[in-house]
Formats: C-alpha cells, structure tokens, sequence
C-alpha cells in the first residue's frame, strides 16, 4: 500500500517541478529543461529528480548548475502546491537517457 503512495507522490511532484521549472523559474540561461523521473525515498524524505535539457554538453552542465543553486526556491514552491507534511530534499541530475537511445539505435 505504501508503494502506490510513493509513486502517485512521485509523480505529482514531478508534475509540480515540470510546472516551476517551466513558468516560475525567470532565468533565461536555464534552456528547456523536462523533467523526466522523480526517485522518491520510502520515506518520501528524499528525491532525485532527473531533467533532461537541450543544448550541448556545456549548455546542459551551466543549466544544471543553475537549477542546483535555485534549489530553496524551488522547495519553496513546491511546498506552496504539495500539501505534504514535508516536502522532500531535492537532489538534481542530468538524465542522459535519450543520448543512450541514440547510441543504441546508432549501433544496431
């Protein structure tokens, strides 16, 4: 029972992250950024949020780091909309699971 609770929290963070990242956050040097997976902990004090962004490698780290540093702010809006007892730390990383598709379409 606790497992579907994790992953419908999971989810409507990643849902709430997607809508900060994209209308809240007023950083132009931050390039389309998606969430794409939100790894909640069972004790939903913990979770890695994996984005996925556009540019090249350089576009994506300096991106990166800005939504890292931005990361209080972000809490702080996602505690505005959750209605959690406690909103999770929050831990970001770069998804590079559409640059392994690639490779592997590229290889077969």
């Amino acid at each position: 029972m606790a497992h579907k609770r994790v992953l419908r929290v999971a989810e409507t963070i990643r849902r709430e992250l997607s809508l900060i990242l994209d209308r809240k956050m007023e950083d132009p040097r931050i390039v389309m950024a998606t969430v794409t997976r939100v790894e909640l902990s069972q004790d939903l004090k913990y979770a890695k949020v994996l984005v996925s962004l556009l540019g090249d490698e350089h576009e994506q780290e300096r991106s990166l780091k800005l939504i890292r540093k931005a990361v209080k702010f972000i809490r702080g809006e996602l505690a505005f909309s959750l209605r959690l007892r406690a909103v999770p730390e929050l831990t970001f990383e770069l998804d590079d699971s559409a640059e392994k598709y690639l490779r592997i379409a590229k290889v077969l």
